[in-house]
């Protein structure tokens, strides 16, 4: 694909939506979809103990000529690494 960009971002969240299965439109190479943040209980770090934490769904999709699933995979987890602990992204800039 010559002239690809990444794509846009989705924000359904901004209205309420939680899920959205994006769609690639050309020239784009990959898109996201940001869903609504969410109270929700969920397990501790030790298993047993329950607690609120936020959680927000993200939805992405890749044009496989141009991005294989392993990056998209790679830079989601990157992604989400920053977003729960955006001092790390701080000490990146330096």
């Amino acid at each position: 694909m010559r002239n690809a960009s990444w794509g846009p971002i989705s924000n359904i969240g901004t209205v309420g939506g939680t899920y959205a299965a994006p769609i690639i439109n050309v020239p784009e190479a990959a898109i996201v979809a940001l869903g609504r943040v969410r109270r929700v209980p969920t397990f501790a770090a030790d298993g047993v103990t329950i607690e609120a934490r936020s959680v927000m769904n993200v939805s992405w999709s890749a044009d496989h000529r141009v991005v294989d699933g392993e990056t998209i995979a790679r830079f989601c987890n990157a992604w989400k690494m920053y977003l729960q602990e955006p001092e790390r992204l701080l000490l990146r800039t330096r």
